[in-house]
């Protein structure tokens, strides 16, 4: 039970930044390739669509200050590498992006991907957040768990974006969201539009927060007339699976939810029958080889929506398998590392089914670097088509950063 609780401790990333009471000029020249991009973004898709997986996994990194921070600076610096951010924690030290500016820069960093001849359909830009920290005690122990949820909703035309946002710091204290949203593995009774099923007492608590913020907002949008797609990085697909449940549940017309790196445990198992009845295959989820988020479980969960694993680039160049079944504990799991193959071929096999389908991964907590939204970025990325690369953003590969400075993601 130790190494349970220690393996589902690292469930998300946390991410840092400082505030600031200056807000910089954001001015940077607009890559060609990415003007009216969203052109190419398809409202209408079911299942995978290449470049909605690899524009919403780019807007997914961009919802972490220090990521969306390093992209206007790579920008305003013309696309070059930025010599004086040495490392991550150079970059964590000396911020220009904080969740007071984050709304500000978040629009101008993608304002120009949606096509705004007039007034009239110029894509609008909204920012929930709703911070909570709450203090406990554990054996004797005070400490301190938080609950801060971020969401993103960009509403143009007839289509809406809702982004949630990972773990990272509430109100500057590293953990609190760990051990508040992420840590708090036990399930709670959610309420009657749900079914009274049980969710995940972090992700539910965190959802209940904003849930009224959010439908009000969506109301005052006209959103039961549009599309809505969902999305959202680590604890943020978490979110966008309860949330799409939700407000499918509420009759807002959900057409698609994709995540990347969401963890498996989000609800009971009446909670997953409800979101396959009403869903079916409009959950989309997207794993990085080696995730821990995405391989890590709990006993009572049951996982649904269709799951896509994407192999590692360093062995398969990011070779990608839609529509997997779920991990499971093969029945031999040294098998594959004793046995004598007769060919490479096999061998390379007998590794990706290991790989992509065994539960019991002892490295698993060595190996967080996997989580990295970069990953998600670049495996999508090679989904595109050819002919569309070119009129699509691209792939901002620049640096090395990663959690803590690690570079391993390169």
């Amino acid at each position: 039970m130790k190494h349970f609780v220690l393996f589902l401790s690292f469930i998300c990333c946390s991410y840092s930044y400082s505030q600031s009471d200056t807000i910089p000029q954001f001015t940077f020249n607009i890559p060609a390739y990415e003007l009216n991009c969203m052109n190419y973004f398809n409202s209408n898709a079911v299942g995978i669509d290449p470049v909605n997986a690899f524009i919403l996994a780019k807007m997914n990194e961009l919802m972490y200050p220090e990521r969306l921070d390093y992209q206007l600076r790579y920008l305003q610096n013309d696309s070059k590498v930025l010599e004086s951010l040495p490392s991550t924690n150079h970059l964590k030290a000396h911020p220009l992006i904080n969740n007071s500016n984050f709304k500000n820069a978040f629009e101008k960093r993608l304002s120009h991907y949606f096509t705004s001849d007039s007034a009239t359909n110029k894509a609008q830009f909204y920012f929930i957040e709703k911070p909570v920290l709450d203090t406990f005690n554990f054996l004797g122990i005070k400490s301190i768990k938080g609950y801060d949820p971020e969401i993103i909703v960009i509403n143009h035309i007839d289509l809406i974006l809702i982004l949630y946002r990972g773990t990272d710091d509430v109100n500057n204290n590293r953990y609190a969201e760990w051990k508040g949203a992420d840590f708090s593995i036990s399930k709670v009774k959610s309420d009657s539009v749900l079914n009274n099923s049980k969710i995940h007492k972090g992700f539910w608590k965190s959802f209940d927060i904003v849930k009224e913020e959010l439908i009000n907002l969506l109301d005052s949008l006209d959103a039961k007339k549009k599309k809505i797609w969902i999305s959202g990085h680590s604890l943020g697909g978490a979110m966008a699976i309860l949330t799409g449940v939700y407000l499918q549940q509420s009759n807002y017309p959900i057409t698609n939810i994709y995540t990347y790196a969401a963890p498996v445990a989000i609800g009971d198992k009446e909670f997953a029958e409800l979101g396959r009845t009403i869903l079916n295959d409009r959950i989309q989820r997207f794993e990085y080889y080696l995730d821990p988020v995405s391989i890590l479980w709990a006993p009572g969960y049951t996982t649904f929506g269709q799951r896509n694993w994407i192999d590692n680039a360093t062995k398969s160049n990011y070779t990608f398998y839609p529509n997997c079944k779920e991990r499971y504990f093969l029945n031999r799991p040294f098998e594959f590392r004793s046995r004598s193959f007769s060919n490479k071929e096999k061998q390379e096999l007998a590794r990706v089914k290991r790989e992509k389908m065994s539960k019991r991964i002892f490295k698993v907590p060595t190996k967080f670097f996997y989580h990295n939204t970069q990953w998600y970025v670049k495996g999508t990325y090679l989904l595109i088509p050819f002919e569309l690369r070119s009129v699509l953003p691209r792939v901002d590969d620049s640096y090395p950063f990663i959690y803590y400075g690690w570079d391993q993601a390169k």
